[in-house]
């Protein structure tokens, strides 16, 4: 999800064509299910393709293909061990209120707080890249 407010590109329609801005994705190892949900910011622009609004994400060398909300439309992206392992263990508190937030193919009633969250703790979601070629 988005955590900060920005423009984009909108058709006469009103219709949103694109942004980019920081996006929290939750996630969680390959298909383990059972692992902590960790979470991790960057810099996202999506694109509307026909109903959806899909992204990637680079992390670790890895493309992350993101849609909507939190990267997998409202649910934990599943991700290879060394991205996982970049993202901070999302409090409790939080992983309750989402689980019972509501949402279905978005972000539910829990969205407020996420994003207050992430906000908040955006210098530790926003990992240290290194630049340059082959990452020198």
């Amino acid at each position: 999800m988005y955590i900060e407010k920005t423009s984009g590109y909108y058709d006469a329609s009103g219709q949103q064509g694109t942004r980019r801005a920081n996006f929290l994705i939750l996630m969680q190892p390959g298909y383990n299910h059972k692992a902590p949900i960790r979470a991790i910011v960057r810099k996202v622009a999506m694109r509307q393709f026909g109903h959806f609004m899909m992204g990637i994400a680079r992390i670790k060398g890895h493309s992350i293909t993101l849609s909507g909300s939190y990267g997998a439309d409202g649910l934990t992206c599943n991700v290879p061990q060394d991205v996982y392992d970049q993202g901070i263990v999302l409090p409790d508190d939080l992983v309750q209120a989402w689980n019972k937030g509501g949402g279905w193919n978005s972000a539910g009633s829990e969205a407020p707080m996420m994003r207050k969250w992430a906000r908040e703790n955006l210098s530790i979601l926003t990992p240290k890249r290194k630049r340059g070629y082959n990452g020198k």
